[in-house]
């Protein structure tokens, strides 16, 4: 396979680039005045072969606009997504055939992104008629597909509405592996499955990975599940990265305030802990023009905060903030 050749040749380019990536909207207009909320800002990162790279943040940090852009599914404002090396908004016709059919997506809710009125075997099909592939081989792709997503041969004659949520979400996931593709966009996959359910997802996701060599890009506003899947991690708040780095050292020793916020907002490990979790500071500051996006929250906020942060690049970290 294309992309076994490429993660062997130790110098290869990684399969998505994405350079200064900004979105933004258009909220308010007036006479004299527009007025934007810039749902991307300036991001950038890549993703390799092979790798997990999980996106965490709040609601409106901007997690699933990056998703879309990637996907083409909305126009990006500035900015480049190199995919595979190529620009994606300078393919030739058949360059775009092929860069839809290497990438794929999994939504948040399977009950809203399978169609009710298909079956089992048809919304898996789908994306093989789409791109032409032979009548003769959809079957064999079909059942093989819903096999490594962890159902059987016999959940291929039924509608979304006779499965439970976790297999609605393992069709999904058929769904987006059938075509092999290099890159799928995971939008919250786990966040509306029970607690146990999301566990088994995240090890389905995790064996996809080692087995095909798809590469993922994890979003979820849970940095409990990006920490147990992703292989680095970026911290996102209002469409600006706060910290990017391994997970493991994110996870060790977080340095963003935001960062060790979301920390502290984790429900512990055990109710006996609860005790021993630190009151989340409320921190009332009007937002400033030009400086840090995070100031108006912030516990460690000074004047210096007033004026936009550089990146602050460490071994395998890059951190968002004047105090890193």
């Amino acid at each position: 396979m294309e992309k076994d050749k490429l993660k062997m040749e130790g110098n290869s380019p990684p399969l998505l680039k994405v350079d200064n990536l900004s979105k933004k909207y258009l909220i308010k207009k007036t006479l004299f005045k527009k007025e934007y909320f810039k749902a991307v800002d300036n991001v950038s990162f890549c993703i390799d072969y092979g790798e997990i790279l999980g996106v965490v943040g709040e609601s409106g940090s901007g997690k699933s606009t990056i998703g879309k852009l990637i996907l083409k599914l909305i126009q990006k404002d500035s900015g480049k997504i190199i995919f595979k090396g190529k620009d994606i908004d300078n393919l030739s016709k058949s360059e775009e055939k092929k860069f839809r059919k290497d990438t794929s997506v999994v939504f948040q809710d399977p009950r809203t992104s399978l169609n009710p009125r298909l079956k089992v075997y048809q919304i898996v099909e789908e994306p093989l008629i789409i791109h032409k592939i032979e009548k003769n081989k959809r079957k064999d792709k079909v059942v093989k597909a819903v096999i490594d997503a962890g159902l059987d041969e016999t959940f291929l004659n039924r509608f979304p509405s006779e499965l439970s949520g976790g297999q609605r979400q393992r069709v999904a996931i058929a769904r987006a592996i059938v075509l092999d593709p290099d890159l799928i966009i995971a939008d919250e996959p786990t966040s509306a499955l029970d607690v146990s359910v999301q566990l088994q997802i995240i090890k389905l996701l995790e064996k996809l990975k080692n087995e095909k060599n798809i590469s993922l890009l994890f979003i979820s506003h849970d940095l409990n599940v990006v920490g147990n899947i992703s292989d680095r991690i970026i911290v996102l708040y209002r469409g600006k990265i706060m910290e990017k780095g391994k997970t493991s050292d994110i996870l060790k020793s977080p340095k963003h305030p935001y960062t060790k916020i979301l920390f502290e907002s984790l429900p512990p490990d055990h109710p006996s802990h609860r005790k021993d979790l630190t009151a989340i500071p409320e921190i009332e500051r009007e937002d400033i023009e030009g400086g840090c996006v995070f100031y108006h929250r912030c516990p460690v906020a000074d004047e210096i905060c007033r004026k936009e942060p550089e990146m602050k690049k460490f071994q395998n970290r890059e951190v968002y903030c004047h105090f890193a």
